[in-house]
Parts: structure tokens; sequence; C-alpha cells
């Protein structure tokens, strides 16, 4: 009875995050095609609009694993999930677009601000929710239903979008937001890492605890040697996330961005599926599926500069998101294993700085550049993944082996 109980909660948990991921790839997706489309203004406002979610994450993740250790994670997720929900329901009925495109600014940072509480919280939750030993494998299920709900979403999102406008988009992203809610207000698991020292809230409380997730990742070499990888490559990542919502215009086909994320989202559940059958739960390995994350960028840019069609190009996402997935699954389990339950949100809030760390750099510097809506700019992209995954692997053969 207690292990059905178990996978009962798994699958509500599941299940939040699925209705919730609907919610952020329309959400995303018609804020960043609306954004763009507004001509020459939009290079500077995406700048914008992504630097707002990128140095917040800089600032407030730290604080946000402290915070998770100290309250109930749940309750975190379901007061964030609520904000959310009322937020993106205020900004649908606002009318003029001047107030439109700086309400999309604003809410999107505040919604950064409540990620940094619930990104490290849900992290941290899962263990509340799974056992140890299936912790991969929910890992790996939880990766296949968000790049399911990632391959029709956009789709859907672009047909939403076009017949019906970004206002109704916002709306629909407020109701998921309250079905999430509720999902994760039906879980009943009892949270066993808030200990009468952790309910101790003040600031100097706080900044010892992200100085202890800091210094737990310094000692565990292996972690630490990923994160700063990660960290890297992420400034390349940033570039590209940049790049896409221009995809309209770069592929010169309306539903481009639409099919990059779809393609990109069926590679997700096919690394999903295979991460364990490929590769092993090892930084060595890890490094290799980062590496041949290039792969899949260097065919966007041959296929695009032999003027193929748009449904062709797109497919070098497939490659590059299916071995992206394979880091992240591994790398986020390698984690779970190896840091105790009562530091896990501490841990996770530092790697989710450290990773983001060079993004705002990036983001400023492709809003900056006025040639950087570019086929070009995905070779260089590529270049640098394939730099950083490179020269790691060989620091790795030297000093980790």
């Amino acid at each position: 009875m207690e292990v059905l109980f178990m996978k009962k909660n798994e699958t509500k948990l599941l299940a939040s995050r699925a209705v919730n991921k609907i919610g952020n790839v329309m959400y995303d997706y018609g804020n960043s095609t609306w954004i763009a489309g507004l001509g020459s203004i939009g290079q500077k406002y995406m700048g914008y609009y992504q630097l707002a979610e990128n140095v917040i994450s800089l600032f407030l993740n730290p604080i946000g694993g402290a915070v998770a250790d100290r309250f109930k994670r749940r309750q975190i997720l379901l007061v964030t999930d609520f904000i959310g929900g009322l937020m993106c329901a205020v900004l649908a009925f606002i009318g003029n677009d001047n107030i439109m495109l700086y309400g999309l600014i604003a809410v999107n940072a505040a919604l950064a601000i409540m990620s940094a509480f619930s990104g490290t919280s849900f992290r941290s939750y899962v263990v509340t929710v799974v056992a140890e030993d299936r912790l991969v494998a929910f890992n790996s299920r939880l990766e296949v239903i968000s790049q399911i709900v990632s391959i029709s979403s956009p789709l859907f999102a672009f047909l939403f979008v076009d017949r019906f406008g970004l206002k109704p988009t916002l709306i629909l992203d407020s109701v998921t937001f309250f079905l999430s809610f509720l999902l994760l207000f039906s879980i009943r698991e009892e949270e066993k890492h808030i200990t009468t020292e952790k309910r101790n809230t003040s600031i100097k409380s706080i900044l010892r605890d992200i100085k202890e997730g800091m210094i737990f990742i310094v000692k565990e070499k292996e972690i630490f040697f990923l994160l700063v990888i990660a960290s890297m490559v992420n400034f390349f990542i940033a570039a590209f996330n940049y790049l896409a919502p221009f995809s309209n215009q770069l592929f010169v086909h309306p539903s481009s961005y639409a099919t990059l994320l779809t393609m990109g989202a069926a590679g997700s559940i096919a690394g999903a599926v295979l991460a364990n059958k490929l590769f092993k739960n090892s930084y060595n390995s890890i490094l290799i599926a980062l590496a041949l994350c290039g792969v899949g960028l260097a065919a966007i840019t041959i296929f695009a500069m032999l003027g193929l069609p748009a449904e062709v190009i797109v497919t070098g996402n497939l490659i590059f998101e299916f071995f992206l997935t394979i880091f992240n699954i591994h790398f986020f389990s390698m984690v779970q294993k190896k840091v105790p339950k009562h530091m896990l949100g501490r841990v996770f809030s530092s790697i989710f700085t450290v990773a983001v760390i060079f993004m705002p750099i990036s983001t400023a510097i492709m809003t900056a550049l006025p040639f950087s809506i570019s086929i070009y700019a995905f070779a260089v992209i590529r270049a640098g993944i394939l730099l950083v995954s490179g020269g790691g692997f060989l620091y790795s053969k030297k000093v980790l082996d």
C-alpha cells in the first residue's frame, strides 16, 4: 500500500510539472514571438526580457535554496503557482501595447523571482516523494513527459497565438498555474528536512547556508568540475536562446520557431529514454554527450547556408537537445545521489546560480551587436561549446582520473 501511495504521489508531481510546462511553453512562445515581431525595437526589448530573468536568477537562486531548506518545499511551490496564476491573469487585461511590452518584461522578472524559489524547491522536494533507487527513473520520466508536452505545445501555441492572440494565451497560462496548484495541494507526504535549527530565518543564518552549499560543491570535485563546464557552456546556450525566437525571420518561414521548439522537444524525449542505455552516470560520459551537442548546431548552420527548407534546418535542434538532455539527467541524478537530503536546497541553489553566471553577459552581447541575428551566429555558438567541452575533457583526463 505504501509503494502504491508513493507512486500515486509521483504521478501527481509529474502531472503538476506537465501542466506547468504547458503554460510555460505557451507563455514563452506568445511573449517571444510578440516581442520579436515588433521589428528593430524587438531585438532590444528581447534582450531586456531575457536579461531580467537571467540577472534575477543569478542573485536570488542562493537565497531560494536556503529558503527551501528552511520551509516546506511543497508550500513554496503552492505559493509560487498561485501568485503566477494571478499575475498572468492581470496581464491579460492590459489594453495598451506599450504598457503590455513593459508589463511582459515586469511579469517575466517577477516569475523569475518565484522560479528562484520554486526551481530549487521542486528539485529538492522530489527526494521526499521518490525513493533513492527510483530517482534516475523518475527524472527520466519527468524529462519524457516534459518534452512530450514540449513537442505538442509549440505547434499548438503557434496555432493558438495566431488565431486568438497574446491575451488569451496569457489567460491559458494562468489556468495552468492554478491546475498545477491543485495537483500539488493533493499530495500528502511528510517533509522531514526541517529541524529547529533550520527554522532560523535570520540573514546571518541564510548567508551561512549559502556558504555551506558552495563549500560542499567545491569539495565534491566531480560535481564542481561539471558545474564549471556547464556554466561556461551556458554562455553559448544563452546566445542560442536569444536567437531562437528570431527563427521565423532567419529561416524565412512563419512556423520556424514553433517547429524548432518541437524538434528540440523530440530530441529531449529520445535523450531521456536512452539516457541510461547510452551513457553511464559518470562525468566522463556526460562530457562526451555535451561535446556531441555541437553536431546539432553544425547541422543548423550548414542546412541554412545550403538554403534548405526550414523544416530541414530545424532538425539540427533535435540532435542538440538529445545530447543536452542526457547531460542534464545524469548531472541532476548524480547531485541528488551525492548530496544529503537536508542540504539539497542549498546545493541546488548554488548549482543554479553558478550555472547561469555568464548567461546575462551573453544576452547583453547579443542585444548590443547589430549583426547578432544571423545564421552564422549558430556556427559561433557551436565552436564555443565544442571548445569548452573538449578542453574540459582533456583537463578531466589529466586531473580527475
